[in-house]
């Protein structure tokens, strides 16, 4: 291990622990002065216990996922996921609440035990509030539709009826059950296409193994095909190849980098992920492709956007930003990207940035909902027939 990634390990550690403290002190307070006396040190070491327990559970529940039974592992997981989203809220939370209260105490002289006893009851509900509606949002998906009018006329369409998902994060979290609500509603649609714009596994494949998730991706049923391309998180575990060997099995082909005529009518092409050591650059996968023909690129991370213009791709889908996942960190992904979510065109080229239908980490979104995109994409007619 170099010295630069362990001074980062202890950095981190450092921070995290002293965070941790800073809301587990707040806690101990808060229940000290809602009981209005000084709790039996016994009280005092089982709060202790359990605080850092669930302060650590999705540490523990990542080290030790291979060793611990799936009646333990899975709860603990969720346990853990659950209080990331608390304490990133708490922090901001209890900052404001001591702001607050040392302002009230200095001006209206009220006693600092009913101060902390209103002002902790109200970050309680406020939390409760804003994980329940994440846990909502994250459950309950929107449809998000764009009409798109390509520069190209097509032979064989009018238009194609196109459903994009990304960012599925299937895992303990986001399972089999969520999966097949996801086939559902895109099978209502009765779409042409159906693209997923990487992200399909959380770094390990075991749960979508186990749960057979394969067998609810052979249910999608659009009149021309799905194809997919992997993201950042289908890169980390390492099993990128065992799940192009599932969706293979389900009929989806898994774009590494090819790229596919499609009825001899528009192309799919589909990329590696920034993640991949040995991607191509874009030019190099256009190589040979006919120019006159609708082309429609699958590329996870919207990155570099004037380089798919300059060469003319018609539409791109992406994922990855997740539109920050939790308020307020979409402020920060729109300063990351040219278009962190929605609809950008740039000269001929069209871009569609999903916001995705899973979460990674903590299984809430409070940005932005779960979503499912709808593209109509429209030719331009053909006056030579």
């Amino acid at each position: 291990m170099n010295r630069r990634l362990l001074l980062n390990i202890v950095i981190f550690t450092s921070l995290f622990l002293l965070i941790n403290l800073y809301l587990g002190f707040h806690g101990w307070i808060f229940i000290n002065n809602l009981f209005n006396k000084d709790l039996h040190l016994s009280i005092k070491i089982i709060y202790w216990t359990l605080f850092w327990f669930v302060t650590f559970a999705y540490i523990l529940s990542r080290v030790l996922k291979h060793q611990l039974p799936q009646s333990i592992f899975k709860p603990l997981h969720r346990l853990g996921a659950y209080w990331l989203a608390i304490i990133y809220y708490l922090i901001f939370l209890l900052i404001i609440t001591d702001i607050v209260g040392w302002i009230l105490h200095l001006t209206t002289g009220l006693h600092s035990k009913t101060l902390i006893v209103v002002l902790g009851t109200i970050v309680v509900m406020i939390l409760f509030i804003v994980i329940s509606l994440g846990r909502s949002n994250a459950l309950n998906s929107k449809f998000v539709h764009y009409d798109i009018q390509i520069d190209k006329p097509d032979d064989q369409y009018k238009e194609l009826a196109i459903v994009l998902i990304s960012d599925l994060h299937l895992s303990t979290l986001v399972t089999n059950k969520r999966l097949e609500y996801l086939v559902d509603k895109i099978n209502k649609l009765a779409p042409d296409l159906i693209l997923i714009a990487g992200d399909i596994i959380d770094e390990d494949i075991t749960p979508f193994v186990e749960e057979n998730m394969v067998e609810t991706l052979k249910k999608l049923n659009p009149t021309i095909g799905t194809y997919a391309i992997p993201g950042n998180h289908d890169y980390y575990g390492g099993h990128l190849n065992r799940l192009a060997e599932q969706l293979d099995e389900a009929g989806i082909p898994l774009l590494l980098d090819e790229k596919q005529l499609v009825q001899d009518s528009f192309y799919i092409v589909g990329r590696k992920d920034l993640a991949s050591k040995n991607r191509l650059e874009l030019h190099e996968l256009l190589e040979g492709i006919d120019h006159s023909k609708p082309i429609i690129l699958l590329d996870h991370q919207p990155y570099r956007l004037d380089i798919p213009t300059k060469l003319k791709v018609d539409l791109q889908v992406s994922g990855h930003t997740h539109r920050g996942q939790f308020m307020p960190n979409h402020f920060i992904t729109r300063k990351l990207y040219e278009i962190d979510w929605g609809y950008l065109q740039k000269e001929q080229s069209h871009f569609v940035v999903s916001s995705g239908f899973g979460t990674w980490g903590p299984p809430i979104r409070t940005g932005n909902p779960s979503e499912i995109v709808t593209i109509t994409m429209r030719f331009k007619e053909n006056n030579s027939k």
